[in-house]
């Protein structure tokens, strides 16, 4: 008799929610990493905006030119700011998707621990059957013997 794990569709059912957390939290580390670039890239435009502005001013520029350079330079700021605040929401965001999977690898676990716990069960059952099929059959050929 082949052993045939009742929990099965549960066991199944489990290992596809934690495949399902690992692609969320794959997906969100991919944006996290996407957006750490783009501050990246935003940090070095608004620093290198930041240094021309400081060498024009020692050369000297125009009242005009020099209110386009403070508007543009609080104008990336507040962006860089706001870029921020949303990396720490995907900071979050990502712990939590983490959290989710560390979840469902325990659960998962669970199941395949009782799955292998009733297997071993069921291989020492039929191991005790047989051997008390075989002890029947050695009492009746002792029976038979004169």
């Amino acid at each position: 008799m082949t052993f045939k794990f009742k929990l099965q569709p549960l066991l199944k059912h489990r290992t596809l929610l934690e495949d399902q957390a690992r692609q969320a939290l794959a997906e969100a580390m991919s944006e996290e990493a996407a957006l750490q670039q783009r501050m990246d890239r935003h940090q070095s435009g608004y620093l290198a905006m930041q240094e021309q502005f400081e060498d024009k001013k020692r050369n000297g520029m125009a009242l005009q030119e020099l209110l386009i350079y403070e508007r543009s330079l609080k104008r990336q700021a507040q962006e860089l700011k706001e870029l921020r605040t949303k990396a720490a929401d995907l900071q979050a965001r990502t712990e939590r998707q983490r959290n989710c999977l560390t979840e469902a690898s325990k659960d998962k676990t669970l199941m395949e621990k009782l799955k292998s716990k009733k297997e071993e069960e069921h291989r020492q059952d039929m191991l005790r059957q047989e051997m008390n099929h075989l002890d029947e059959m050695a009492l009746l050929l002792g029976k038979m013997r004169p």
